[in-house]
């Protein structure tokens, strides 16, 4: 993290990317969760599912060395990292007054492009994760509030994300957790995998939409695309509802990864559980 506000912010990126390279051939840290992942996912031969496995560490190396960086970028910095496409169905959203919860995956650079939509001017509150080493926990949120991010924590997530709702703010969170044997079962890339009832459950009952975003790399820029927002379904009861738009942002999660699977966090165990029995 020193590093990265020391350096060039171009230059930190580079240096990133080798130390995600050097994790993956040489430390190879789930580096054999990788490779199943996107051979079982893609169809992908062991050498493909290699190459974009290498890519994929090297953009999570990048990402992390500028986020750490976030202490460092001002507003206008921050919003020449970004390039957005579709910022139209966001102010129309906002236009409502509902609220929206906007949701992504673990793809591109996921903290960049909420804390880009916070400097354009949009009421964003995080919902995030809590860490296991709370010191590293309270740095990332540290960062996070830098860049005028509220902050909303999983323990306290259904009271206080319908409340910013209901103030007809936007909540930004990740849907593709395993979700064990809480979750609900859909289909990603092919697979059935345990998602996160979460951000389809918020919506239902607050009668908004969930938007879906997804940020990559373009020629060494951050390119974001803002989706048109995806409305629950009047007339099902709440389990069917939560379903039906679980299966409808997933699939748009696929879509985006088929095309830049580079860009997508393959490490994680998102096929650990593939049933509401559990794991």
């Amino acid at each position: 993290m020193w590093m990265a506000g020391a350096l060039p912010l171009a230059l930190a990126s580079a240096v990133g990317a080798g130390i995600g390279r050097l994790a993956f051939d040489v430390v190879r840290i789930r580096r054999a969760v990788s490779i199943d992942n996107i051979t079982r996912a893609l169809g992908a031969s062991t050498g493909e599912a290699a190459a974009i496995g290498r890519a994929s560490y090297a953009n999570l190396g990048r990402a992390f060395m500028e986020f750490a960086a976030f202490r460092h970028l001002d507003r206008r910095r921050l919003l020449q990292c970004v390039d957005y496409e579709g910022l139209e169905h966001l102010e129309r959203v906002r236009a409502e007054g509902k609220g929206a919860v906007l949701g992504s995956g673990h793809f591109g650079h996921w903290e960049l492009w909420p804390a880009g939509l916070v400097a354009h001017g949009f009421p964003v509150d995080f919902l995030v994760g809590q860490q296991t080493n709370e010191r590293i926990d309270d740095v990332m949120n540290d960062l996070r509030r830098r860049q005028g991010a509220e902050i909303i924590t999983r323990t306290a997530a259904l009271r206080k994300v319908m409340q910013s709702l209901a103030q007809g703010r936007f909540v930004a969170l990740l849907f593709d957790q395993d979700a064990r044997k809480g979750g609900v079962v859909v289909e990603f890339l092919g697979r059935p995998a345990s998602t996160v009832r979460g951000p389809a459950l918020f919506a239902v009952r607050r009668g908004c939409p969930v938007v879906p975003i997804f940020i990559f790399r373009e020629q060494g820029r951050h390119r974001a695309i803002i989706e048109p927002p995806l409305y629950p379904v009047s007339g099902l009861d709440e389990d069917a509802a939560v379903l039906d738009l679980t299966r409808r942002y997933t699939d748009r999660l696929t879509y985006h990864v088929r095309r830049h699977p580079a860009d997508y966090f393959w490490p994680h165990r998102r096929w650990k559980t593939t049933s509401t029995a559990g794991p």
